[in-house]
């Protein structure tokens, strides 16, 4: 069979587009992969130009190009279990092609498969099939109007009620000819635009955003694009945008996703074949072009999918999932999925504690709450504990600056710690002696204990047991808490924690602007705090009038 040459892979011509671009540090992102056991089992081929639909919790993945030949298989991948299965579909199924489009129509009860690359003619098939969901069954599609004709390597987007049709190519020549299928009447139509409309191209990539199309890149048949146009579709005006920052350097076969009011844009293929595995934001508020970029541990090339083009890619609320695709002669399964959280929880670091050798770690541990040796004592809640100066000095900045200021602390034999409790001060000197914080069970669900050792490893400044209480107080951030939780996360200068809870707030508020589980998100007004929320607005009501005096 022939192959598909309008999705650019034989190119050699020149290469446009900057190499650099300003960094995407909004939120952080993070790569994971997933390949379920029974993808060996359905010999699922590793294939480039095929679809991905997604219906509600499962997507279905149609057709692709092996290398060798097309497929026409149906498989479907549930959001839910993770797992593949091949369904049994009645009726009579497309022939094999790869570069066509696959649109789950309005109502949510149809797919349409539109044209593509069949590899047997001079030009791309033409053809449309509907696949009926329930029940499962391909059947013969009942329009009426002109259809688009031969269009390959094109994209389809369902605007409102009306399928949008930027053709691409027709196996021969370069098109940007715009189709319309209205879905009320089942007809087609010519759609009359006017402004700036893009140039020919095919294998470019298209997304839609409530009433805009957006078409970026894209083989022109001489060479790469990188420009990004719009339309919008209530008055039918093209406009060419002029992103700030560096665009993407020119490809085809990249895809091209709409989340959360950005453009996310995945790989593709550039000069002399050359793929990328790059992610670049367009942020339409700041008409602008940002480049996203992993943490060192986090790199691409560990984590992260593969250079590709012709890959697929299928949005779940803040993620993104990539399959399959080519670079040159190597395929990619379309059976393992790499996702992409573009807001990903951030990650709490905690720093190790100061070196020291675990002979000398022995020996002060034999000295903690030791009234031998011991040169100063604290007295909390009426409780005392025997301390040594030097050993408090070595791992404790506080503690050094207090003992050599020339004040009441640096000769007093004994010092009064007030608002903590003695389980907290002892907790942060069995750390200081002992080089480890031992929380039990208990305490690493008790909201309170934490918060109060995070205030106190604040006040004696104790970065680690700082970060480790960050840690295991970002476990517990709920609906009812997160507030109290960042505003003591403020006081005590916990930035991670502050992180973590504004990220937990866009969250809720993303999810309650969507609709999506309503009053189940946020409480209503009025509604009481939970006895914890409760009892640390208390603690914090304490703290704030201590400072006071």
């Amino acid at each position: 069979m022939s192959v598909n040459l309008q999705d650019g892979s034989a190119d050699s011509g020149a290469d446009a587009g900057s190499s650099c671009a300003k960094v995407f540090s909004c939120h952080h992102t993070s790569w994971s992969v997933h390949s379920s056991v029974p993808l060996e089992l359905l010999e699922i081929p590793s294939t480039k130009n095929h679809t991905a639909t997604p219906v509600g919790s499962e997507v279905y993945v149609f057709g692709g190009y092996d290398g060798q030949k097309n497929h026409n298989e149906l498989y479907v991948f549930d959001l839910q279990s993770m797992e593949w299965r091949q369904p049994s579909v009645g009726g009579q199924k497309p022939s094999g092609r790869n570069g066509h489009s696959a649109t789950l129509l309005a109502g949510g009860s149809q797919i349409l498969i539109l044209g593509g690359w069949l590899g047997n003619g001079p030009l791309a098939a033409g053809d449309m099939h509907l696949l009926n969901l329930e029940p499962l069954k391909w059947v013969p599609p009942r329009f009426t109007g002109e259809p688009p004709g031969p269009c390959n390597m094109h994209t389809a987007d369902l605007v409102g009620q009306k399928l949008l049709v930027f053709r691409g190519g027709d196996g021969r020549a370069y098109l940007n000819d715009l189709h319309g299928l209205d879905l009320d009447s089942n007809s087609w139509f010519s759609v009359k635009t006017s402004g700036e409309q893009p140039p020919p191209r095919a294998n470019h990539a298209s997304a839609v955003d409530d009433y805009r199309l957006y078409i970026f890149g894209g083989w022109d048949g001489t060479k790469r694009l990188n420009d990004l146009y719009v339309l919008d579709n209530r008055d039918g005006v093209w406009t060419m945008l002029k992103p700030t920052g560096y665009s993407p350097q020119a490809r085809a076969g990249m895809t091209l996703s709409i989340i959360r009011d950005c453009l996310y844009l995945f790989g593709g293929s550039g000069h002399t074949t050359r793929c990328f595995n790059d992610v670049h934001v367009y942020d339409p508020e700041e008409q602008a072009w940002f480049l996203c970029l992993q943490s060192p541990s986090e790199s691409v090339e560990r984590i992260g999918p593969a250079r590709r083009a012709g890959h697929v890619a299928v949005v779940v609320d803040r993620r993104l999932f990539i399959s399959g695709g080519a670079c040159g002669t190597q395929y990619y399964g379309k059976g393992k999925w790499y996702i992409l959280d573009t807001d990903a929880p951030p990650v709490i670091d905690v720093a190790a504690p100061p070196v020291c050798a675990d002979s000398v770690r022995r020996v002060m541990s034999e000295y903690l709450n030791k009234q031998e040796f011991s040169d100063v004592s604290f007295l909390v809640e009426g409780r005392r504990i025997y301390a040594h100066r030097i050993l408090l000095t070595l791992f404790s900045d506080y503690f050094r600056r207090a003992f050599a200021c020339g004040m009441r602390e640096s000769f007093e034999p004994e010092i009064l710690i007030e608002d903590m409790s003695y389980e907290t001060f002892h907790s942060l000197l069995e750390f200081l002696y002992i080089g480890r914080l031992h929380v039990s069970q208990a305490q690493q669900t008790d909201v309170c204990f934490l918060m109060g050792l995070l205030r106190a490893a604040d006040q004696f400044c104790v970065d680690c047991v700082k970060q480790m209480c960050e840690k295991h107080l970002s476990v517990l951030v709920d609906v009812e808490n997160v507030e109290v939780f960042l505003l003591e996360a403020e006081r005590f200068q916990a930035l991670q924690l502050v992180q973590y809870c504004e990220w937990f707030k866009r969250q809720l508020e993303y999810e309650n602007w969507l609709g999506g589980i309503g009053g189940k998100v946020s409480p209503p007004a009025g509604h009481c705090m939970s006895s914890t929320a409760q009892s640390l607005a208390a603690r914090r009501k304490g703290w704030e009038s201590q400072s006071q005096d």
